[in-house]
């Protein structure tokens, strides 16, 4: 009889479980890490023994775990380590705050900032290098935009990376240039950043420690369990590794592995799935496109009131995608490709399309990286090739000032969950922080509602039932990692990952669901089991 005696009994709760059979529940028992009954406190209660911990919700609401199916997890706690966060509202502001970083950088060392947002900003523009001068022109210094698909150099900078007035703009990538007078004007676009980026200095393995310990704090502390990393390196899997061995990996990852990195896993015999239930190489990452949020997104029509009919940049050829997917595809890799406008989703679908008919293979599953500006052919693509899509779920209310220069027909078929649902596309919940803000509650609401910060609704027609919303942050979540039969939803025999939430979210002011707080957040096994036999703090 002991083997049935649960570890944890949860009564009284309201329990938006996600699963459709059952959508609701009042209680569920956990042992072993893993649901063992779902349902009615009457089906609980003898499964309760001395040890048992049981937890009255008094009516609080539960939701499994929230999955965040594209982010930047360890590169960004490592950046909130190493370089000035330049959120801020003005570029005196953001000197300022890279002047401090300068004081304490040694000679021959990089001043570097992250998450520069010019619409954010009371002057309204990009940095320069004459802006970058200013705080000094003895180091060299290096600022990512938000997006992370613009950057920023001083003229030192430049120097180093070999950049002069006549230099040629690279392969997949600008060099930004005064209109004037011609000459570098500091702001890098795409691969340009490359030969800046190879001068930085190497992050160490106790920077991306201590850069771990603060973004599972940060991404556990607004309900997340699960997370797939976007991009990461070697070292950062080596890292993940010793946090997963010392238990102190809080989160469940599902690793997005760089390009460069595939012939070594494919050497070793890595595929797609290798590692447990706390970590997990995942498909291969390739960007083929700009950003939305820098307005480099490569589009079939112009930016509204751009320059020249500026389409965005393309980053990779259709000739590199259709190769790169062919190899990867048939190495048994799931292909994880990041392409926001429609011109290059078209172009992803084709080396899609290409491998799958010259190399079948039994739903791969692969994806499209934000899959910004859709249309009926490429939802029809995606929905006949099992494509997934990521679509930025914060980016319509934390960016709603930067949709004027897509037009009210573009935003339509703009983060089009609902259009996904329509035609039968799995699409997930997703921030790309640090381009987005990595609540998730703030993403359902912004899938919910179509309006941001200010009031302004974009693209109404895209709206989505909260009930909607939280599937694709839970379950839908789960299946881009081929996860869906272990986690996603509070079903018996599923990893026991969920939510206390103070308020149901289904039922509050869809305007308000950003602003329910997180009272207690549980993944089993842990390192936290230990510090979570306490009742939750909004019970």
């Amino acid at each position: 009889m002991i083997d049935y005696i649960a570890d944890i009994v949860v009564i009284n709760a309201n329990i938006h479980t996600v699963n459709s059979k059952h959508p609701k529940a009042e209680s569920f028992a956990v042992k072993n890490g893993r649901f063992i009954v779902v349902g009615n406190n009457s089906d609980t209660t003898m499964l309760i023994g001395p040890n048992t911990k049981v937890f009255d919700l008094s009516g609080n609401t539960i939701v499994p775990g929230f999955i965040d199916a594209h982010i930047h997890v360890l590169s960004s706690g490592s950046r909130h380590v190493m370089a000035a966060d330049c959120d801020l509202r003005s570029i005196t502001d953001v000197q300022d705050a890279l002047k401090r970083r300068a004081d304490k950088t040694e000679k021959g060392g990089w001043v570097q900032g992250f998450k520069y947002d010019d619409t954010k900003t009371e002057d309204n523009r990009f940095l320069t290098s004459n802006d970058l001068d200013k705080v000094s022109t003895e180091l060299p210094i290096y600022v990512a935009h938000r997006a992370g698909h613009v950057y920023y150099a001083n003229s030192k900078a430049l120097a180093l990376a070999g950049y002069t007035d006549t230099s040629p703009d690279p392969h997949g990538g600008k060099l930004g240039r005064d209109p004037n007078t011609g000459k570098l004007n500091g702001v890098i676009y795409e691969r340009a950043a490359e030969p800046i980026r190879n001068l930085l200095p190497q992050i160490d393995s106790n920077d991306r420690k201590r850069g771990l310990k603060l973004i599972n704090s940060m991404l556990s502390e607004v309900g997340l369990t699960s997370v797939h990393d976007a991009m990461v390196s070697n070292d950062e899997f080596v890292t993940y590794q010793e946090g997963l061995n010392n238990d102190e990996l809080n989160l469940r990852v599902y690793m997005l592995m760089h390009r460069a990195h595939f012939p070594d896993l494919k050497e070793a015999g890595i595929r797609t799935g290798f590692g447990n239930n706390r970590l997990k190489v995942g498909g291969i990452k390739m960007v083929s496109d700009g950003a939305i949020a820098a307005r480099t997104a490569y589009l079939s029509e112009p930016y509204i009131g751009s320059d020249h009919d500026d389409c965005g940049i393309q980053a990779m050829s259709a000739e590199e995608i259709n190769e790169s997917v062919k190899e990867i595809h048939n190495a048994g890799f799931q292909v994880c490709i990041h392409a926001n406008g429609d011109l290059a989703i078209d172009m992803v679908l084709d080396a899609y399309e290409s491998a799958l008919h010259e190399f079948p293979r039994k739903n791969p599953r692969h994806r499209i990286e934000h899959c910004t500006l859709v249309n009926p052919q490429i939802l029809n693509r995606m929905k006949n090739t099992g494509t997934i899509a990521t679509p930025f779920c914060t980016y319509v209310y934390y960016h709603g000032e930067k949709m004027q220069y897509y037009g009210d027909q573009r935003l339509e078929w703009m983060f089009a969950q609902k259009s996904f649902m329509d035609y039968g596309v799995v699409s997930t919940g997703a921030t790309d922080y640090p381009p987005g803000p990595y609540e998730p509650l703030l993403g359902i609401q912004s899938c919910v509602t179509r309006t941001d910060i200010n009031g302004t609704l974009w693209g109404a027609s895209q709206k989505i039932p909260v009930e909607d919303a939280l599937r694709i942050y839970t379950l839908n979540g789960a299946y881009a990692s081929f996860e869906e039969n272990m986690k996603g939803s509070i079903e018996v025999g599923k990893l026991a990952d969920y939510v206390v939430l103070e308020e149901d979210l289904l039922k509050v002011d869809p305007f308000a669901i950003k602003d329910i707080k997180v009272c207690l957040l549980y993944t089993s096994p842990s390192p936290r089991d230990a510090t979570l036999s306490r009742m939750p703090s909004c019970a």
